[in-house]
């Protein structure tokens, strides 16, 4: 996917590999494929509403795919321990980060190099542009981008102006044409060319 034209356009670390409806949506055949070790995966509005408790069937099935074709899974959320470990004690997981603090990296490169993993074998998962693909960004690996499950709001006092930005982000790139759900940049991720 080639680059916003302007040398180190700020657009450029918001962007996305991919776009795509849903985490449901995932070929995880073509991850593998690919090279992919570690799907890094949020948790608010990727898997589930923040206001659900605990995973569905669907994410539940989903988490035991990745595992089982060799793909480590990490959930990483910038909510709180309670939260997080309370939703993740019912996954097959192989790492869970709370209070990620994302877009800030530091817990996640540690993590990175407790699996003994590169950037070029991970990919991440979100909803947001501030908190998941700038983060994917600052880390150098690929990643994937999903519409948030809901638009409520949680009780964050940062989500109002998280919302804005990542709304802003959205409009500029959508007016490049730079983000689109189409037959080359679809939920089926049938195009390893997309992710080189």
């Amino acid at each position: 996917m080639a680059k916003i034209k302007t040398k180190a356009h700020w657009l450029n670390y918001f962007r996305p590999t991919i776009f795509i409806k849903s985490y449901t949506n995932l070929n995880i055949f073509l991850l593998k494929k690919i090279g992919i070790k570690m799907l890094i995966c949020d948790l608010d509005n990727t898997l589930s509403p923040h206001f659900t408790k605990w995973p569905n069937k669907k994410v539940i099935n989903f988490c035991n795919e990745i595992r089982s074709n060799d793909i480590k899974l990490a959930i990483v959320s910038n909510n709180s321990k309670k939260r997080v470990l309370t939703y993740t004690s019912r996954l097959e997981v192989d790492e869970v980060i709370f209070n990620a603090k994302k877009p800030m990296k530091r817990k996640i490169t540690k993590m990175l190099t407790r699996q003994n993993l590169r950037p070029n074998e991970v990919i991440f998962l979100g909803d947001q542009f501030i908190t998941d693909i700038w983060t994917a960004s600052r880390i150098g690996c690929k990643s994937i981008l999903v519409s948030p499950i809901t638009d409520e709001l949680s009780d964050d006092s940062s989500s109002k102006l998280i919302k804005f930005l990542n709304k802003h982000i959205y409009r500029k790139l959508e007016h490049g044409n730079y983000l689109s759900l189409d037959k080359t940049r679809s939920e089926s991720l049938n195009d390893e060319h997309q992710f080189i």
